[in-house]
């Protein structure tokens, strides 16, 4: 099954190529868009990095970006970078009629994952979303809604007053 990593991976991918236009996409600003840590995001990025789906550069202005062509690049090419198919693993250690299945399954999610591109995602964006961080205190609490400000006289001296 695919795992998590990967499902981060290629939201990952899909925001960077949503705000390509717009310049590099920052660590930061992927961390607080995908609500991940950026150690999470670091070790998802590497692993992309050094399979050329994404580039980086460092400094101001600097962050991610996607290598090419967005309809070059499938679905199954970032998922193949998390996901070990049974090609590579040891296929002794697995019983002949699960094998079976899975291979059948395995080869029927890579060529479906491999039709669709990251330009099939992406509808590239004028302007930025601004994105709201999710209040969340030390003992993730609701917010508390704002007090109600009583707008009569809290005494007999303002009560005079007010007629």
């Amino acid at each position: 099954m695919i795992s998590n990593k990967t499902v981060n991976a290629v939201n990952v991918c899909i925001l960077i190529a949503a705000q390509q236009n717009l310049g590099r996409v920052s660590t930061t600003e992927l961390s607080k868009s995908l609500q991940l840590s950026v150690s999470n995001l670091e070790s998802i990025l590497k692993l992309l990095k050094d399979q050329q789906i994404v580039s980086s550069r460092k400094g101001p202005g600097g962050g991610y970006e996607i290598r090419s062509d967005l309809a070059l690049i499938s679905i199954w090419d970032i998922a193949a970078v998390f996901e070990p198919t049974l090609a590579q693993q040891d296929s002794d250690a697995m019983a002949l009629d699960a094998a079976g299945y899975e291979w059948g399954l395995e080869q029927v999610i890579i060529r479906n994952l491999s039709q669709v591109t990251l330009s099939d995602f992406v509808v590239l964006q004028a302007q930025p979303v601004p994105v709201e961080a999710p209040v969340v205190n030390r003992f993730k609490f609701k917010p508390l809604a704002a007090p109600l400000i009583p707008k009569v006289p809290n005494s007999v001296f303002q009560l005079h007053m007010a007629l």
